[in-house]
């Protein structure tokens, strides 16, 4: 079985690409694209340019394909252009394993299942070409292709496999670490999911028939301010250190207050206990 890992030197990526390569008989690619590479063996390619994506893709030839790039602010040129360069490239056979968002769900109302309907932010606002290119990818994959896994996930957390933390715990830490108090809301509602356990879900799925859409997490969620209150333990500080951040909001930047998920789902497959 051929696997290719395209975003293998990102936060999640990372993770992934070093789990893949435990499973039996895979050989397995990765793509970079900011330097430096943090594998050796991974190849540098820009997925939004379709000549050099067409003759890497090519040349691989995965079976299965998962798609961990993540570009926030350009989350939406990584769907015009990489997404669909990808899927004119997959054969009935070929895989896909998509890694998506609890943004998804933009009215803020949850806890949401996998048959809840999409929505979409206002054009101008701040967070809308993340979520909106979100909501256009999973509609364009499951309008085009009917061999996928579309796993959604809230706020990825934690150490991952070459020691790397998400960049709110490190900045928490840091705050920590130099005794000033940090803030954080808490009328945010989030299901929070560890990167490894993430990457787990994604290596079972590499090696399973199963296909469809998928929520991923514990199925607990709590508010920013009471998970990172948490993690403050964890971490081995004094948890007042972190205090409720104010709640006043623009419209045009207002945060979607409960994308919660309910993981039902994805417990029917997995013996997987997340944190």
């Amino acid at each position: 079985m051929k696997v290719c890992v395209f975003g293998a030197n990102g936060y999640v990526g990372a993770s992934l690409y070093q789990l893949a390569k435990e499973i039996p008989d895979a050989a397995v690619t990765g793509t970079y694209l900011e330097e430096p590479s943090l594998f050796d063996d991974l190849y540098k390619l820009d997925v939004n340019q379709p000549e050099s994506f067409s003759e890497f893709y090519k040349e691989t030839n995965p079976d299965v394909v998962v798609w961990s790039v993540m570009d926030g602010p350009n989350e939406h040129e990584l769907t015009d252009q990489g997404l669909i360069h990808l899927i004119t490239h997959l054969t009935p056979q070929t895989k896909l394993i998509y890694i998506s968002s609890d943004f998804v769900f933009t009215e803020g109302k949850g806890p949401y299942s996998e048959e809840d309907p999409m929505s979409k932010l206002p054009d101008d606002h701040l967070y809308s070409t993340y979520a909106n290119a979100k909501v256009k990818a999973e509609r364009f994959i499951t309008s085009q292709i009917s061999n996928y896994v579309i796993l959604r996930a809230g706020p990825i957390y934690g150490e991952n496999k070459i020691g790397k933390l998400d960049e709110r715990t490190d900045e928490l830490a840091y705050h920590l670490s130099s005794g000033r108090p940090i803030a954080y809301r808490d009328d945010l509602i989030r299901t929070f999911v560890h990167v490894d356990d993430l990457a787990q879900i994604i290596k079972e799925q590499i090696q399973s028939d199963v296909t469809g859409v998928y929520h991923i997490g514990s199925g607990e969620s709590s508010s920013f301010y009471g998970f990172m209150r948490e993690m403050t333990e964890r971490l081995g500080y004094n948890p007042q250190l972190v205090e409720k951040g104010s709640e006043t909001e623009v419209v045009d930047k207002e945060v979607p207050k409960n994308t919660s998920l309910k993981t039902e789902k994805i417990k029917q497959i997995t013996k997987l206990n997340f944190r």
